[in-house]
């Protein structure tokens, strides 16, 4: 089937994402927040093998962990924890040539100094 056929087929086809539910023990630890409460869903596609099954359940774990506290500057955090390794993962595929590690990674070079900068890799 065609992707453009794909998409126009009805809603009622397609299949719900399952529940993410208590995967990896995080069960009853604590008070949970948006990300982490009970009936959550994955996003649409994810399996638990892949990048973004692996984010998704790490925050459930951290939404799991903060015992009630609230959380401060998500955002921030997450995109450190995985900006910082795709710079170093991309450098050392790239034998250290920055050139084609920002090639690799899709930004410009100049983009790619500023961050290396920023994480203190440079």
């Amino acid at each position: 089937m065609s992707r453009l056929a794909a998409r126009k087929e009805p809603a009622s086809a397609r299949k719900a994402a399952p529940a993410a539910g208590t995967q990896n023990g995080s069960g009853a630890h604590g008070a949970r927040g948006a990300a982490g409460s009970a009936g959550a869903r994955q996003p649409a596609g994810s399996n638990g093998d892949s990048l973004e099954g692996y984010v998704f359940r790490s925050l459930e774990q951290y939404f799991a962990n903060l015992d009630g506290a609230k959380p401060h500057a998500l955002h921030e955090m997450v995109l450190g924890a995985i900006e910082k390794p795709l710079l170093q993962f991309a450098l050392q595929r790239c034998d250290g040539n920055q050139s084609a590690a920002a090639d690799l990674l899709g930004m410009n070079r100049n983009t790619l100094r500023r961050k290396l900068q920023d994480y203190g890799l440079h």
